[in-house]
């Protein structure tokens, strides 16, 4: 059996234990009122049905670990959705209220506890959505940018006007969905429990695709001839095993005052992500810059 489960039933029968002993030694002092008893089972009820629920949940988990994350993530979420609602009402029939009274005669509470409680109610109706709608799945690579934020133009003082755009966001693997948190393992290798709120109102960009479009933006002196400079980056981007079919290389910018050319390049390359192919991309067209200087330079 995992460590972690059998940690929890440890944990689960000292509480239980330590409870029912708490429960009793109150029935013995004169004087307690026969309500505060109630209270201490409704209480031993609600702990000790969350603890079961979360129990089973981490058996499923543990079983499943080896299979589809996909399939044993959603079950696991059900099976705490399914357990709290069922320890609630067990609770609830305790004290002899019925779900009925409880929604037509609650209504203020209601607000007080909603309002007491509103980002973890948020949190948690975001994952139940979550849950049904399928944004991503356990395993996707995704890009999580809030939806009030677009792409970013950071500036490079040697680049002049070459500028790339970034998208603010974090990006990583979806390892986990539970009622209140996502949790997504970043590129850095950096675990982070991003609240499924934050998650529902976010643009969400899936990275899963085979292929990808990368696009880079190069500066060469004016005086580097630019039909000759394209026609030596097409014939050494064409070596690449990794890009597909012919990319595309042309003049994007011209500056007189810096008297520079700005390529741009486009291709469709076979990565997860455009770092490594971009960073090929850029080697070449160094390459070809230096081989084109060169006979200016032995003058």
């Amino acid at each position: 059996m995992n460590v972690k489960v059998k940690n929890k039933i440890y944990l689960i029968i000292s509480i239980l234990v330590v409870f029912s002993v708490i429960a009793y030694i109150v029935t013995l002092i004169p004087g307690i009122p026969s309500n505060l008893n109630d209270i201490i089972y409704i209480v031993l009820i609600l702990i000790a049905g969350v603890l079961i629920v979360n129990l089973v949940s981490d058996i499923i988990e543990a079983k499943a670990n080896n299979k589809n994350k996909q399939i044993s993530n959603t079950v696991v979420f059900v099976t705490k959705l399914v357990g709290y609602l069922i320890v609630i009402a067990i609770a609830l029939s305790s004290f002899k209220i019925g779900l009925t009274s409880v929604i037509l005669g609650g209504g203020f509470m209601g607000v007080v506890v909603g309002l007491a409680a509103q980002a973890s109610l948020s949190n948690f109706f975001s994952g139940i959505v979550l849950l049904f709608s399928r944004p991503f799945n356990i395993g996707d690579r995704i890009t999580l940018s809030t939806w009030q934020y677009g792409l970013i133009a950071p500036s490079y003082p040697p680049k002049f006007f070459s500028d790339d755009f970034l998208v603010p966001g974090y990006t990583g693997i979806v390892e986990k969905m539970t009622l209140t948190f996502t949790t997504i393992r970043l590129d850095n290798n950096i675990p982070i429990k991003i609240p499924n709120s934050i998650v529902l109102q976010a643009s969400i960009f899936l990275n899963n695709e085979e292929y990808r479009n990368v696009k880079v933006r190069y500066e060469v002196p004016s005086s580097i001839d630019p039909s000759r400079f394209i026609n030596l980056v097409e014939s050494e981007l064409k070596k690449l095993d990794f890009i597909k079919g012919l990319p595309a290389v042309f003049i994007s910018e011209t500056s007189f005052a810096n008297k520079s050319i700005v390529f741009s390049i486009n291709a469709t390359c076979k990565a997860k992500a455009e770092d490594l192919p971009k960073s090929e991309i850029i080697k070449v067209l160094i390459k070809t810059r230096s081989s084109l200087e060169k006979p200016k330079n032995i003058k």
